[in-house]
């Protein structure tokens, strides 16, 4: 009877052996893909703020090119770098700051641009800027292109942190 309650234990304990071990493998799995799939959205939203910030750029030349009153006006925010800042709001708090800076460094270049525009046809909105307030419109570029080129770099220094997946 003895061996009989032995064997019984020795199979019992050997099956319950086997569950807790599926399940930590189970575990770890789940765990692993859950950090994958965390990794992958990362790296899709961190795409995604890339492609914003890069499109933001046009925003400069369409805002310079500018040659009517309503194009100006349209063009007071851009959206893309708005975009991006959301992005970084929401997934990517290192380059908040960076962000928001480069966003404020447009709004003080579109008033650099939109207090100097009269519509006139003779010159765009960026050259009579130049024209009409050479030293706010100088400063203004200085300001946007250094908080975009502060931005672009750590976009670029925290590339391989958030894509790879």
């Amino acid at each position: 009877m003895k061996q009989e309650i032995l064997i019984s234990i020795i199979a019992a304990s050997s099956a319950l052996g086997g569950v807790i071990i599926s399940q930590v493998f189970s575990l770890l799995q789940s765990f692993y893909d859950k950090k994958h799939k965390k990794q992958t959205l990362l790296r899709q939203k961190y795409e995604e703020m890339m492609f914003h910030f890069s499109a933001s750029l046009e925003w400069i030349v369409s805002l310079n090119g500018s040659t009517t009153q309503a194009t100006v006006f349209a063009l007071a925010q851009c959206p893309d770098a708005r975009k991006a800042l959301s992005l970084c709001l929401l997934y990517f708090s290192e380059l908040v700051e960076p962000a928001n800076s480069y966003v404020l460094a447009q709004q003080s270049y579109y008033t650099a641009i939109a207090t100097s525009f009269k519509e006139d046809g003779s010159f765009t909105a960026g050259g009579q800027a130049v024209v009409k307030n050479k030293q706010k419109f100088d400063a203004a570029t200085k300001n946007l292109f250094n908080n975009k080129d502060i931005f672009e770099n750590l976009i670029i220094s925290n590339a391989k942190k958030y894509t790879k997946a």
